[in-house]
């Protein structure tokens, strides 16, 4: 059992046993995808014998540089996939094609790895990024109702929140309406019959677990969260996080320390 400081993403390409991640042991039956956060803790214990490829890497790698817009969109992009594999556990891709689609990818950046051994491998980098824009297409639309085909409006809409997520004035269900060109009242209707959900337990379940993992695995001081999500004070902040977790943020990071 260990955790680490960094993101990893671990392609599992032959083998079974089982994988505790965090208190919860689940089987695995290779090929499958795990996709880890820091201070996340784990073990895997082997029943057949088992081929990995593990990717080790910090957010600020993805972004290949110091351009910020790039950077907070990779942020965002690791925030969304945090979130979604949060209730969807190790299932971000589950199609057979698109699996076999990574796999030879994760084996292409590791014969690169081994000719170079250097982060700054440009092919490295841009293998990555491929294999997390499988990921992003299989993710999204796997966290739609199996009735629902991807590309569809519940899938934009799941889209826009995803992009405005640290903009509340963007998410009012007025400004829904507008920018889906719907009457609020129909968009409202619609998302809850196609989704089980009201679009604003949508966006505050997705919001409150982005801020969980903030401060689970993060050293931003609380204000600052509060802030990036919008939050006016932290009286506001407090209250959302006792109305959607039952705790308030510092008992979560500190029970989040005592687990590590």
């Amino acid at each position: 059992m260990h955790n680490h400081n960094h993101f990893e993403l671990m392609f599992l390409h032959s083998g079974a046993g089982f994988h505790e991640l965090n208190g919860e042991r689940k089987p695995y039956l290779a090929p499958c995808l795990f996709f880890l956060a820091p201070a996340d803790y784990h073990i895997f214990n082997v029943v057949e014998e088992t081929e990995f490829s593990v990717l080790k890497f910090s957010n600020s790698y993805l972004a290949g540089g110091n351009n910020t817009s790039v950077n907070q969109d990779w942020n965002k992009l690791l925030d969304q996939l945090l979130a979604i594999s949060a209730v969807q556990g190790a299932s971000l891709v589950k199609p057979s094609s698109d699996l076999d689609k990574i796999e030879q990818l994760m084996r292409l950046i590791v014969l690169e790895w081994q000719e170079s051994f250097s982060a700054a491998n440009e092919v490295v980098l841009s293998l990555i990024r491929a294999v997390f824009a499988l990921i992003k297409k299989n993710a999204f639309s796997q966290h739609l109702p199996e009735r629902l085909q991807p590309g569809n409006l519940f899938l934009s809409i799941m889209d826009y929140v995803h992009r405005h997520i640290h903009q509340p004035e963007q998410l009012r269900l007025d400004a829904l309406s507008t920018h889906f060109n719907f009457s609020a009242n129909h968009l409202s209707a619609l998302f809850k019959k196609q989704m089980g959900v009201s679009i604003k337990s949508y966006i505050d379940d997705y919001k409150f677990k982005l801020i969980e993992n903030r401060l689970k695995f993060s050293d931003l001081m609380i204000k600052e969260i509060s802030l990036e999500f919008g939050f006016s004070d932290l009286s506001h902040f407090n209250k959302f996080l006792k109305t959607h977790g039952n705790l308030g943020p510092k008992i979560i990071r500190q029970q989040n320390n005592l687990l590590h």
